[in-house]
């Protein structure tokens, strides 16, 4: 039985009745809040004059302890910026990496070529510069950057390699919605973190972790322990999420009223879709409209996947959710437009356009000793090959599958143990089944992130750039220590 599962059973609060339980429930705690920190934006909608500079750099954090962390940033002490581009620009990018190890930026969401996605064979050595030039073609969409260092990209994401990239275009730039930073558009990244007993941010492997991935257990939004508050402005307020998480799950709902979400990963719904709660898996996004007209204040509240520490604290008779984000309103003057009816052109997903059929099976046990390997790579994995797809553990020399450029294909995943998030890279798709049943309202857009845990899911997707031997694309699971252990495949298309 593997460890979410267990801890549906009643032996769960006899399990950590000690231990962790103690930082559970301190996490949790309702303190006064803090500011929401503004993660700086560089708007390059109107044009683009120059290279763009990215700086992967060391740093040194505060999350709101009083205690600076040792961390990396990208052009800051933490996180990186949030870029604010146009559909039809091509980005000119500096990558500088000067974090003492190797390390690649990948553009997760982004419809481009293999050559420049910055994946695992894109590395850039210390003191080096990469300098693709990125294509923007797709619909307005929020997608993010993050290291994807074959073996470490959970510890380099997880210490601060991580920003957001928002492409809008012509009909997103003109829609009637909120779109003024910082006042009534605000981009959150949700993240999960440990701090050790001298209150810096801790990171370790250990077989359990290899076995869940790294699950803390304390929330922070935008670099800051939450809860945190902002003042916002009466009218509508829109949130741009990401889960940026190593590996758990989010699910948000808000204290008063439902949640209304406007787009997932690859662009805009339909129509607005009203929901108690969404889930997000790590590497999710999505945008959702508040409306501050009738309430003086609101909050985004955050509950743990049912094997984290929400579920903990409710054995103990605690809340099950953490007040995460207040919004308080104030007089200033906002977004005075009404909530829309209508958003995107959205045709039904056609499955019967489908040519090819592939299966993905995600394998946690291919009979790898894990604390005995959490012990022997020192905060790494590498190429252990502890986990699988097909059988088969990732190897950068090794193409699993070939895909001809224009194909529409259906991709089957399953799982042989818990519950596990599957990313493709290139692409957008649209969502057939979830869990062998229809996916949610608000998941049932433009999505490059699909969840699975009993039965299958399927996608349907298809790639419109190529990716050559020499820079294939990769599919694996979204679980960052997962990935780094073998759980992701390659492919070209051609």
């Amino acid at each position: 039985m593997n460890r979410r599962s267990f801890l549906k059973s009643a032996g769960a609060s006899a399990l950590f009745a000690g231990g962790r339980l103690a930082g559970a429930r301190a996490a949790f705690a309702q303190t006064a809040p803090r500011p929401l920190p503004l993660i700086p934006m560089k708007d390059l909608t109107g044009g683009i004059n120059e290279r763009i500079p990215l700086h992967l750099k060391v740093g040194r954090h505060d999350f709101g302890n009083g205690v600076l962390s040792d961390t990396f940033g990208i052009n800051q002490e933490y996180l990186g910026p949030v870029l604010r581009v146009k559909q039809g620009q091509t980005l000119p990018f500096d990558v500088r990496n000067d974090i003492g190890d190797t390390s690649t930026l990948h553009w997760h969401g982004l419809h481009i070529p293999g050559d420049v996605d910055g994946g695992p064979h894109q590395e850039i050595e210390q003191g080096q510069v990469w300098s693709p030039d990125v294509p923007i073609v797709q619909h307005a969409s929020m997608n993010w950057f993050h290291s994807h260092m074959h073996g470490k990209t959970a510890r380099q994401t997880y210490t601060g390699l991580a920003g957001v990239l928002l492409v809008e275009d012509d009909a997103s730039l003109s829609a009637d919605l909120p779109k003024t930073y910082g006042v009534d558009d605000f981009t959150l990244v949700l993240q999960d973190k440990m701090f050790g007993g001298d209150g810096k941010m801790a990171y370790e492997l250990s077989g359990e972790v290899f076995e869940d991935g790294f699950e803390a257990d304390t929330l922070v939004i935008n670099g800051a322990i939450a809860p945190v508050a902002q003042e916002v402005p009466s009218g509508l307020i829109r949130l741009r999420i990401l889960n940026a998480c190593n590996a758990r799950f989010l699910t948000l709902s808000m204290a008063t009223g439902p949640v209304t979400v406007i787009a997932s990963d690859g662009g805009f719904l339909s129509a607005p879709v009203e929901t108690a709660e969404i889930v997000m898996s790590p590497g999710e996004r999505y945008e959702i409209l508040v409306d501050m007209r009738q309430a003086e204040s609101n909050a985004l509240n955050v509950a743990y996947d049912e094997g984290g520490l929400g579920f903990l604290v409710n054995l103990f008779g605690g809340s099950q959710t953490l007040t995460a984000l207040i919004l308080q309103r104030s007089s200033r003057k906002g977004f005075t437009g009404s909530m829309p009816k209508q958003l995107a052109n959205l045709a039904p997903p056609r499955p019967y356009d489908a040519t090819v059929t592939r299966s993905f099976e995600l394998q946690m046990d291919v009979g790898a000793d894990l604390a005995a390997l959490a012990l022997a790579w020192d905060n790494f994995c590498g190429n252990a090959g502890a986990m699988a797809i097909n059988g088969l553990p990732m190897q950068m020399d090794r193409i699993d599958e070939e895909v001809r450029k224009g194909d529409t294909e259906i991709w089957r995943i399953s799982v042989d143990d818990q519950l596990h998030p599957f990313h493709i890279h290139g692409c957008s798709f649209r969502i057939l089944t979830q869990n062998g049943a229809p996916a949610p309202a608000y998941a049932q857009g433009w999505k490059d992130m699909v969840h699975v845990e009993e039965g299958w899911s399927e996608v349907l997707v298809r790639f419109d750039h190529t990716a050559p031997a020499d820079a294939p694309y990769m599919y694996h699971c979204h679980i960052l220590e997962h990935e780094d252990c073998g759980m992701m495949g390659q492919f070209t298309v051609t």
